[in-house]
């Protein structure tokens, strides 16, 4: 009797750690749609960071895992106010955080995608940007969506990147804005 019970308290623990592990998207077949790439990414895990909420993102991609963190500034008001524009930009609204080699997947998978060809790249360690906010309602974090197109400029390149949160699947996506952007996109994430 009691190592019935036993093995029944080690089952129902197996399972209850299974359901407790969330699932990563599967990229390796990603494809263009209407030209454009899209790329879902899932939400590991998420909390709260000096002002920011913040959100450990991974996929998987053949035998490898890309991803990034993804800092999204708290407090944030609506974008648009009886569709008017209100609060449309927000100053260090998306911070980027490398995750070391799961980054550096991220940024060569990018690549790969956009039919450029890169090699050795590594996405900087971190980086702030200002951020259009194109919402009708504050964000809630938690569910509901949100979307944001991110600006990255240099010295001679200039790039934007549609950031969308999905909060109820937890995905962000991170969405292309323009093929014209790819280059200078791909330039101006790396070290």
């Amino acid at each position: 009797m009691k190592k019935r019970l036993l093995l029944s308290i080690l089952t129902f623990g197996l399972l209850a750690c299974k359901n407790d592990t969330p699932t990563m998207i599967d990229l390796t077949n990603l494809k263009s749609v209407d030209g454009f790439v899209d790329v879902p990414l899932s939400i590991i895990n998420s909390k709260e960071s000096d002002g920011y909420i913040e959100y450990n993102t991974s996929a998987t991609v053949n035998n490898d895992t890309i991803g990034v963190i993804v800092k999204l500034k708290k407090g944030i008001p609506p974008g648009f106010v009886n569709g008017e524009p209100k609060n449309i930009f927000l100053k260090e609204g998306i911070i980027f955080i490398s995750k070391g080699k799961e980054s550096d997947n991220l940024l060569r998978f990018l690549s790969e995608k956009y039919a450029l060809k890169n090699n050795n790249l590594s996405l900087k360690d971190s980086q702030i940007f200002t951020c259009a906010n194109l919402n009708q309602e504050k964000p809630n974090y938690k569910s509901g969506e949100s979307s944001f197109k991110i600006f990255l400029e240099g010295e001679e390149d200039y790039a934007a990147l549609f950031v969308n949160f999905n909060f109820t699947k937890e995905i962000i996506y991170l969405n292309e804005k323009d093929e014209e952007y790819r280059e200078p996109l791909i330039k101006l994430l790396k070290k």
